[in-house]
């Protein structure tokens, strides 16, 4: 079963801020309320783009939003597909051609003129986003929080969109600003996931962020907590 739901929201989510609401993030929320219509939801291929879609970044080039769809694709309770050359920023849509989206991954080829499958072939955007991505699946490979554990989502709250996964007493909170503007995660609305823990790695930096009091958040951040 593929998660249309999930892939037609999170498009909408990206060109919209973050309410208390309807629009935004609120969208992945409201689609993921019915995950109990699934016998099993982790079953469910959830996805942001594939080889018959626009791709995600569509003309441009939203490392921002990009981030922060796959940081839920990739933490949510599904089995996630990613489309090739997403991690270098490879862009487009069908609006000129279906082959518009599948193009080439640059590299190996005797007339490329670039090779993205090495970091000093690709630029530095590119780079910054192959490794977030990399940091983000290799932390994922065998996660059995992620793989096993249940799942509690929130209502967008001052923009701030927040799933959760808990598993033998480990957990991971995604948090996400969905506004255009500094937020603030209230650590108390969460206290049923953070318990007594104090402080949290961030997976996606490997920075330590301190979760006993509010934790400051820049226009678009994305961060996955683990503790």
């Amino acid at each position: 079963v593929m998660d249309f739901a999930f892939f037609d929201r999170i498009n909408q989510a990206k060109h919209e801020e973050t309410d208390d609401w309807w629009n935004g993030m609120n969208r992945i929320y409201n689609v993921l309320c019915y995950d109990y219509l699934y016998p099993n939801p982790k079953s469910v291929m959830a996805f942001v783009e594939n080889h018959d879609t626009d791709r995600f970044l569509g003309e441009g080039k939203d490392t921002l939003a990009l981030k922060q769809a796959l940081a839920l694709l990739l933490t949510i309770n599904r089995t996630p597909q990613l489309y090739y050359g997403t991690e270098v920023l490879m862009n487009g849509t069908k609006s000129v051609t279906d082959g518009n989206v599948r193009k080439d991954f640059p590299g190996g080829w005797a007339d490329d003129k670039q090779n993205a499958f090495t970091a000093e072939g690709r630029t530095k955007a590119q780079n910054d986003m192959f490794s977030w991505t990399s940091r983000l699946l290799h932390w994922r490979q065998g996660n059995e929080v992620i793989t096993k554990g249940t799942q509690t989502q929130f209502c967008s709250h001052k923009g701030i969109y927040v799933v959760a996964r808990q598993y033998k007493g480990k957990s991971v909170m995604t948090v996400i600003n969905g506004k255009n503007e500094a937020a603030e995660l209230d650590v108390k609305r969460y206290a049923e996931i953070i318990g007594d823990a104090q402080k949290a790695v961030d997976v996606t930096t490997g920075r330590n962020v301190v979760i006993s009091h509010n934790v400051k958040m820049r226009p678009r951040q994305t961060m996955v907590l683990e503790f």
